[in-house]
C-alpha cells in the first residue's frame, strides 16, 4: 500500500515540470492534464498489477486501454488550420506521459526519472535552437 502510493506521488512529482512547460507554452494540455494523464495511468498500471494471477483476468489490458484510449484525447487536441496543423507535440507528449505512468507503475523508477527529464528536454529544444 504505502510502495502504491509512493508511485503515485512519484508519477505527480514527475509529471509536474513537463506539465509546467506545456501550461508555460499555452498548450490545450497542460499542468493538470499531463499530471491526471499520468497519475491515471500509473493507477491503471497498479490495478493490473495488483490482481495479476486472478483467473480469466489481464491485468495487462487496463494498460493497453491507456495507451489506446490515450490517441483519443490526443487526436482532440489536434487541429488542422488552413496549410498548417497543430498540436502534434501536444498528442505525443501525451502519449509519451502515458508510458511514463507505466514505468512508474510497474516501478522502474530510474528509468522513469530519465524518461521524464528526456520527455522535459525535448519539450525545451525548441527554443534551444530558435527558428532564423
Amino acid at each position: 500500500m504505502i510502495t502504491d502510493l509512493l508511485k503515485i506521488l512519484l508519477s505527480i512529482t514527475l509529471s509536474i515540470p513537463i506539465g509546467l512547460e506545456r501550461e508555460k507554452q499555452d498548450k490545450p494540455a497542460g499542468l493538470r492534464t499531463i499530471m491526471l494523464v499520468c497519475l491515471g495511468t500509473t493507477v491503471f498500471t497498479l490495478l493490473g498489477n495488483q490482481f495479476k494471477g486472478i483467473q480469466n483476468f489481464d491485468g495487462l489490458r487496463l494498460v493497453y486501454a491507456a495507451i489506446v484510449g490515450i490517441g483519443f484525447l490526443g487526436s482532440g487536441t489536434i487541429i488542422k488550420r488552413e496549410a498548417d496543423i497543430e498540436g502534434i507535440t501536444t498528442a505525443s507528449t501525451l502519449w509519451a506521459i502515458v508510458a511514463l505512468g507505466i514505468l512508474i507503475g510497474f516501478g522502474y523508477y530510474l528509468l522513469a526519472i530519465i524518461v521524464s527529464i528526456l520527455i522535459y528536454l525535448m519539450l525545451k529544444i525548441k527554443r534551444l535552437f530558435p527558428d532564423k
